[in-house]
């Protein structure tokens, strides 16, 4: 038979590069006669297939027609351009070529399947001296998916490599660094493909000395030195760009199917955010720890379940000690409530209430036995500790051991009763000598006048006389404490009118005014409201007053007495003339034995301070102005009802415009 190529063959022309083929008649003689060697070819379980000089397949043995789903019939006769992919014209031209200069061909073809598919192949063949061509056929289509799947999954862990959040690092079994991932290149600011000897271009610290991490001691050299596996070692680092991060690195060696070392695999960890965080918190937690322990007060934490957890220097001296007992337990704890003596149950304290409801307490005052047996009292307070979302993740509680002060209360308590009723004891006792003497004095002036030297013991009388009023008036002033001190009960109130008080003041200070040689006005509005007063005590403000400005008022000065409405009652004022008092000084004018000019004493310096008490124990407030040419101008508030009815504060009567 004689290869023959045909130019111009419909759909198979060299000149659109597919070479064609036209095979001679076929021959009259079987290609194979010996049988054993057909027994032989039926048996391979590779396809084995014969074609003729032209191509025109001759033979195939039963492992051939498998592969292609066909019958030896639906074979024979077809050339081999019918089972392979029209492209592939040329190559086959080229593999025949090659063929006929004696070189085997050995590649991968696709052949067509009797369903239309595509089965891949491995084809070894080569033409025989007498031109047939023969071709042992291999299925490979089992082993090309096998190889897409490996392919799929290389990919697969190729994208996941560079997805990895973490920086994974791949040496070869040199050390010499092959291959890294995003992520790490982000960690390192870049990347060196370096060998075990230059690993020292990584710079690094332990985290935990501070001391540089050599070349040798980096954990990826380790496990390619001594295959050693590392995991979580914490490392500063020095990026590449010059900045500095924490990681955790890890390590191990990679092994091949034989257990040779294939080289290693490094991880890194970013942890610089949460590392940092790590530091402020625990340098957080040493601050409370020394803020705790400092703390002068008690201070107790317990968890969710009020079991006591922690407890401080402060608390321990305290109670002499420190139980860790939950709200069951706190009965150990004894206390009594100092208001009323009775003893707290374990529900009743505010640590158990705070854990178990929610609630806040402030300022209880206890009285608690302490575990060495002696008694203290105690300010108690506690709350819970939430979480963003509310819940109750604990409670804290705080004692402040007031024991001696509440012992100093009382003592200051029983001091100032025993004052206050030896104030009214000596008080009262002496108005009655008091006024036996100004009476006699009085007597005596008159007497006096009426002889020849007279004048002398007149004048003598009359000093005495004024003596006694001044001692009168502190002693009133004593009496007028004792009576604010009384909480007011010793009031007598009673409707008065404003504009009368005003003329009973005038009239009481006008003999002083006169010998001052100042000037008086009283200013008042008509219809003025009805207050409900203790007329005494108040014509004791005024006269106080009315002194202080007398006093401190130059002769040809003035001194203005006022009253005019005011939302809940009536405001009165005395301004004197005269340079003004400063301003530092005002609030202090009411202080007790305090005086503007305290150069000059006379006085006990209680006037100002026994007038703020009066007021307030109506219900009313005073407060002091300025004005140009006025020296000082004290303002009060009585109010219109009972003291019992709530009057306006100085804030409010200056917002009032008073």
């Amino acid at each position: 038979m004689m290869w023959r190529r045909r130019i111009g063959c419909p759909g198979r022309n060299i000149g659109g590069a597919a070479p064609s083929f036209t095979p001679d008649p076929m021959p009259n003689r079987p290609p194979l006669r010996e049988p054993d060697t057909h027994a032989l070819l039926e048996a391979a379980p590779d396809g084995v297939f014969v074609a003729d000089l032209h191509g025109r397949y001759i033979y195939v043995n039963q492992s051939g027609c498998r592969m292609l789903g066909m019958e030896p019939d639906e074979i024979l006769g077809k050339t081999i351009f019918d089972l392979i992919p029209e492209g592939d014209a040329i190559r086959l031209d080229a593999a025949r070529r090659a063929m006929l200069e004696g070189r085997a061909h050995v590649e991968e073809w696709l052949l067509r399947h009797k369903d239309g598919h595509w089965v891949p192949v491995e084809i070894n063949a080569n033409i025989l001296p007498n031109g047939q061509w023969q071709a042992f056929v291999r299925d490979i289509g089992e082993r090309k998916r096998l190889e897409q799947q490996a392919h799929a999954g290389e990919r697969t862990l190729a994208a996941i490599f560079e997805l990895l959040p973490v920086g994974v690092w791949m040496t070869d079994r040199e050390g010499t660094i092959v291959r890294g991932n995003e992520a790490g290149r982000r960690i390192w600011g870049g990347v060196r493909h370096v060998g075990p000897q230059s690993y020292g271009v990584y710079k690094g610290w332990w985290a935990d000395s501070g001391e540089a991490i050599a070349g040798d001691e980096w954990a990826l050299a380790r496990a390619l030195s001594k295959g050693e596996t590392s995991v979580g070692e914490l490392v500063r680092i020095q990026c590449f760009d010059g900045t500095f991060k924490t990681i955790i690195n890890s390590a191990a060696p990679l092994h091949d199917a034989d257990g040779q070392l294939a080289g290693a695999i490094c991880v890194n960890q970013d942890i610089t955010e949460l590392y940092e965080a790590q530091q402020k918190l625990q340098q957080n937690e040493a601050l409370f720890r020394t803020a705790f322990e400092l703390l002068p007060v008690g201070l107790y934490v317990s968890d969710r379940q009020g079991h006591i957890t922690h407890g401080n220097a402060a608390g321990r001296n305290i109670w002499q000690g420190l139980r860790h007992v939950g709200p069951e337990e706190f009965g150990a704890y004894k206390a009594w409530w100092a208001d009323t003596g009775l003893p707290l149950e374990a529900d009743d304290w505010a640590l158990a209430r705070a854990v178990r409801g929610g609630e806040t307490s402030r300022s209880e005052l206890i009285r608690i036995q302490c575990f060495d047996g002696t008694f203290k009292t105690v300010l108690n307070w506690a709350a819970p500790i939430r979480a963003k979302g509310g819940e109750i993740l604990g409670a804290v509680a705080v004692n402040q051991d007031v024991t001696a002060l509440v012992r100093t209360q009382e003592q200051l308590r029983g001091a100032v009763r025993d004052r206050e009723h030896i104030l009214a004891v000596v008080a009262h006792d002496l108005r009655s000598p008091l006024g036996n003497i100004a009476t006699r004095a009085a007597v005596l002036a008159k007497k006096a006048a009426a002889g020849a030297a007279g004048q002398e013991c007149a004048a003598a009388a009359t000093a005495i006389v004024e003596a006694t009023r001044r001692m009168a008036g502190l002693v009133d002033d004593l009496l007028a404490i004792s009576v604010v001190r009384s909480g007011g009960t010793m009031l007598k109130l009673e409707p008065v009118q404003p504009a009368d008080l005003l003329s009973m003041a005038a009239e009481q200070a006008g003999p002083r005014v006169n010998e001052a040689g100042l000037q008086l006005e009283l200013q008042h509005e008509n219809n003025l409201p009805l207050i409900h007063v203790d007329a005494n005590r108040v014509m004791r403000v005024f006269g106080n007053l009315m002194d202080n400005a007398i006093k401190f008022t130059e002769p040809g000065g003035r001194v203005v007495l006022r009253a005019e409405p005011a939302p809940g009652g009536v405001v009165f004022s005395i301004a004197n003339s005269g340079a003004p008092v400063p301003v530092e000084d005002l609030e202090r004018l009411f202080q007790p034995f305090w005086q503007a000019g305290r150069e000059d004493r006379r006085g006990a310096g209680l006037g100002l301070s026994i007038c703020r008490s009066i007021i307030e124990a109506h219900g009313g407030t005073v407060w002091t102005e300025t004005a140009p040419g006025t020296r000082l101008k004290v303002m009060f508030l009585l109010p219109r009802g009972r003291p019992d009815t709530p009057a306006a504060s100085p804030a409010e009567g200056q917002a009032m415009g008073l």
